[in-house]
């Protein structure tokens, strides 16, 4: 039996180079969510990954390094285009500099969207283990009276009470207006 278990668990088993996937982590990719996205959001993502990397810097240093050489007259075969003080290069920069920023918004709109589905998730997620716990609790104290025993836990009893969510909110914000009204000191 305990090795039937061991082969239907991804987390216990082994390559063939004898690495095994840490349970943390194959129990991180079961909680992993899919997000329906826009394809102005695929392509967003896809931008920021793309220019946000060192191969991109590089390569913008290079273009605007060699867009200025050739514009200096240093190569005396190329007519300069762009003569100094390289209006078109300052415009193409320019408009560059919209168009990532746009991108780089949007990816972070993206960002805040999925952060605030997942953070609602966890909340539906808590506040459902929070009830199934009390109902436990309550199934546990009617398994000792059945038993027949009787002991008096004042932790336990506290701990049987319905969590009113309202309450915690308003506690929570009470807590953040105090906070804030100290730093305005």
């Amino acid at each position: 039996m305990e090795n039937q278990k061991k082969q239907f668990n991804p987390a216990s088993q082994r390559t063939g180079h004898e690495h095994h996937i840490p349970s943390f982590l194959s129990k991180s990719l079961e909680s992993y969510t899919e997000f329906e996205e826009k394809w102005t959001e695929v392509l967003a993502r896809f931008l920021t990954k793309s220019f946000g990397t060192l191969r991109f810097l590089n390569l913008a240093l290079i273009f605007f390094f060699l867009w200025i050489i050739v514009n200096v007259g240093l190569f005396p075969w190329i007519k300069p285009f762009d003569p100094f003080p390289f209006t078109w290069l300052i415009m193409i920069v320019e408009l560059f500099a919209i168009v990532l920023s746009i991108i780089v918004l949007i990816n972070q709109n993206r960002e805040a969207r999925i952060s605030e589905i997942r953070q609602q998730i966890d909340l539906e997620v808590n506040v459902r283990a929070e009830h199934e716990i009390t109902k436990i609790l309550h199934m546990i104290e009617e398994i000792h009276k059945e038993l027949g025993i009787d002991k008096l836990d004042r932790e336990l009893e506290h701990m049987k009470e319905m969590t009113d969510i309202a309450e915690i909110k308003e506690d929570i914000e009470q807590v953040i207006q105090e906070k804030n009204s100290n730093i305005d000191l």
